[in-house]
């Protein structure tokens, strides 16, 4: 997560975040986004997890919306997100 954090001080406006790409390869594909740098984050593993804290959940930038489905601590407390969870995207989507 630094080396992540401090590409993006150095590049500011030439830099993207890549993790799963669902948003930022379309806008590459129609050149609305010509980024000089991708900051791939997909191996970040702190960025993937599901827990409560200090009376709140929270959930990491790449958690996969199939472990959401699949969480007991979402399945027992949060069971909104788990339903909601399966409308969100595809299913290839869903577990990239």
């Amino acid at each position: 997560v630094p080396e992540a954090v401090s590409l993006l001080q150095q590049h500011s406006d030439e830099a993207k975040i890549l993790a799963g790409g669902q948003s930022l390869i379309p806008l590459l594909r129609f050149r609305l986004a010509a980024p000089s740098l991708l900051i791939d984050i997909i191996r970040i593993s702190e960025l993937e997890y599901i827990r409560e804290a200090d009376g709140a959940l929270h959930i990491g930038a790449l958690t996969r919306e199939a472990e959401l489905e699949t969480s007991s601590l979402i399945h027992n407390r949060y069971p909104i997100l788990r339903d909601t969870s399966k409308d969100v995207a595809d299913p290839v989507v869903r577990n990239w």
